[in-house]
């Protein structure tokens, strides 16, 4: 059901506020915006983990009503890996207890999507949009802790999986486009969310599963208006975001018989309230230049209330006032070259997960909660240069970020503590804390060659270095990647041939605190992969299409950076839609 995702850099924080700190991905799901009556149906079967995926659409209107409605099912089976190991680590990915040949057990799963929109057209200057969407999940087993080994050398869990997880989303929106003094346009939207989640382990030997649930309820209510005077374009707004987040956790024997059980998050429920106003001023200095201002502000307050007395506090607060800024300015040197270079802020309040959470990733640390938590904030530089002509279009961007107050992960103390016993082991206490600073450089580039109507080259590489004030690798740094594409349109016909690389990631870049799970890499880190990938399309006739790929043709074993799962095998995609 997405139509497109958008990847925006640069200052979009004004717009986005939280968490949008360098960018935002943007999401586009379809809609039927045209008025055309149509049906597609979409089945698609890949054989590197026997998937079996079906997927519905229709767009139907009326003179005042739009209607789109769909829904998708798969059934995917357990993953096989690749082959051929060019990395020469014989054994990496080789599970002791998880394995049936390159068949990496416990991966399978099950998931339903569904979705309808309505778009009623009052008049020609007003309109409500309806947007409703459910999804729900199979039990989903984590890999990485399936192959856990205990102290005699067996496996460490016969369970450890995550319950159905279940989404309900509902908006709605009214737009208006009658002009007044303040606005010539505005759109209101008024969206909830209900999402419930779970989690369940059990060790070998032991007769008690532990039981952790999660529902999280999100209230969204915004406003935004757009104006124009003279030739500047005004785009501001206001909003509001309340959050409840409850948990709760047992411990069941198998006549379901219930005990006492530490929770994820605060066992007496958490809330979040967050308010904000941006506004941006887009206006031409001249016909070659053009400038573009924003400012935002941001109130966030966090409660979480505790009932054990495991920690030094049984509720934190958390209130934060954040306002940011924004410039950017775009030259057309040429009629083929374009720069834009853009200074701009950005930030991240500390959520529940950041705050409240008690967990373990590797069963050797545990995470615990910190009142003290404050918000990081980036300050960031761009430069980006396109330029593009009838056939050709090249862009290099580089970019600067500096965080201050950055949250990071690391080892701490509770109650003069420096362990603690968490799901019957003593394990080392570590609290996300603010550090001084850290700084993350960059750059990007893509490429586009269309010598004709049929061929097509695309090219696009990026590179990324992070280091906190100590000189200590930031977590969640990817290595290079690239991607090389060419395409070839024929009449009915349709091919696309690519590559995909990624380089080294060196244990010695890994974060320390295993935020980046150098434990499912090799003894140096995560070896340099690529994979060589083909895929043909065919237009039957004017309603049928059938399609055909080749995913890691050479069958190449590899894992993606900070992957617990060795990454799919050789894998044939068959796939035939239908539409009218």
């Amino acid at each position: 059901f997405v139509e497109k995702v958008s990847l925006l850099s640069g200052p979009v924080s004004v717009a986005y506020g939280n968490g949008a700190m360098g960018g935002a991905l943007l999401f586009h799901a379809k809609s039927n915006l045209f008025k055309e009556n149509s049906l597609l149906i979409h089945q698609q079967y890949e054989s590197a983990t026997n998937a079996v995926m079906f997927n519905f659409l229709s767009n139907y209107s009326t003179k005042k009503l739009t209607f789109t409605s769909g829904f998708s099912v798969k059934s995917v089976g357990n993953l096989k890996m690749g082959n051929n190991r060019l990395h020469s680590y014989d054994n990496w990915g080789k599970e002791s207890f998880i394995l049936n040949g390159n068949e990496q057990l416990y991966t399978a799963y099950q998931q339903a999507d569904f979705m309808h929109k309505t778009l009623f057209q009052i008049n020609d200057k007003n309109s409500l949009f309806f947007n409703s969407q459910y999804s729900t999940s199979s039990d989903i087993f984590r890999f990485d802790k399936m192959n856990d080994e205990n102290t005699e050398g067996n496996q460490k869990y016969d369970k450890w999986y995550y319950g159905p997880q279940n989404r309900f989303l509902q908006s709605i929106s009214w737009s208006n486009k009658k002009s007044k003094t303040i606005y010539d346009s505005f759109k209101s939207t008024l969206g909830y969310q209900d999402v419930y989640e779970s989690r369940h382990h059990k060790k070998t030997g032991e007769n008690l599963l532990s039981n952790r649930y999660e529902n999280v309820n999100i209230y969204d209510f915004v406003l935004d208006f757009n104006k124009k005077i003279l030739d500047a374009a005004i785009a501001y707004g206001i909003g509001v975001r309340h959050q409840n987040i409850n948990s709760t956790a047992n411990l069941s024997d198998s006549k379901n018989a219930t005990f006492y059980n530490l929770t994820r998050y605060p066992d007496g429920g958490s809330s979040v309230n967050n308010y904000f106003a941006y506004s941006q001023l887009s206006v031409p200095l001249t016909k070659k230049v053009q400038l573009l201002l924003g400012g935002r502000v941001n109130q966030n307050n966090l409660t979480a209330n505790f009932k054990t007395p495991t920690f030094n506090f049984s509720k934190i607060k958390n209130a934060n006032k954040s306002f940011i800024k924004s410039a950017l300015l775009s030259y057309k040197i040429s009629r083929n070259t374009t720069i834009k270079t853009s200074y701009y802020d950005g930030f991240r309040n500390p959520n529940i997960d950041d705050i409240g959470k008690v967990f373990s990733k590797n069963d050797k640390d545990v995470v615990v909660p910190n009142d003290k938590l404050e918000p990081e904030y980036a300050t960031n530089l761009e430069l980006a240069i396109n330029y593009q002509t009838r056939k050709l279009q090249l862009q290099i961007q580089l970019y600067n970020t500096e965080l201050s107050n950055a949250i990071s992960r690391g080892y701490n103390r509770l109650n003069g503590a420096d362990s603690m016993l968490y799901d019957g082991e003593m394990m080392r206490i570590q609290m996300n804390t603010n550090i001084e600073s850290a700084t993350i450089n960059g750059v990007g580039f893509f490429g586009k060659y269309t010598p004709s109507k049929a061929f097509k080259i695309r090219a696009n590489f990026n590179y990324l270095k992070g280091e906190d004030s100590n000189n200590k690798p930031l977590a969640h740094i990817p290595p290079l990647n690239a991607k090389l594409t060419f395409s070839y349109i024929f009449k009915r016909h349709a091919l696309d041939f690519y590559t995909k690389y990624n380089a080294w990631k060196k244990g010695e870049d890994y974060d320390i605190a295993g935020v980046d799970n150098l434990e499912e890499a090799t003894v140096d880190g995560t070896p340099m992969w690529y994979t060589l990938n083909l895929h043909y399309s065919y237009k039957i006739d004017e309603a049928l299409n059938f399609g055909f790929g080749i995913e890691n043709i050479m069958d190449i074993h590899y894992k993606t950076f900070a992957s617990g799962l060795s990454a799919s095998s050789r894998n044939l995609i068959l796939s035939l839609s239908f539409s009218f």
